[in-house]
């Protein structure tokens, strides 16, 4: 037995303002009867007593521990740049510039 009919697809394109032909129409209402009859066999299944999951694997945690380290100072940052404009780093202007 069909779960959903050509007329119900005709409503969802309607819905969806979609202009579907008539072998469009015929077409999407197997295929999407065969969606439905794939979803039902996946809720037939019987999952009792079946612990919900979204990995099957244990969760380990692979990263390092954060550990705090002295970073560069200021002045140290700036001594290894080009160029340096009142305790900043100064690059080429690239927004706002004449054609």
């Amino acid at each position: 037995m069909s779960q959903i009919s050509r007329d119900e697809v005709a409503h969802l394109a309607r819905l969806a303002r979609l202009a579907l032909s008539d072998d469009e129409l015929d077409s999407f209402a197997g295929q999407l009867d065969a969606i439905l009859g794939h979803v039902s066999a996946i809720q037939a299944v019987d999952v009792a007593g079946v612990k919900p999951t979204g990995n099957p694997l244990p969760d380990v945690n692979v990263t390092r521990p954060d550990v705090v380290v002295p970073g560069l100072t200021q002045d140290e940052a700036l001594d290894a740049a080009p160029k340096a404009v009142d305790g900043r780093f100064a690059v080429p202007r690239i927004l706002g510039e004449p054609e």
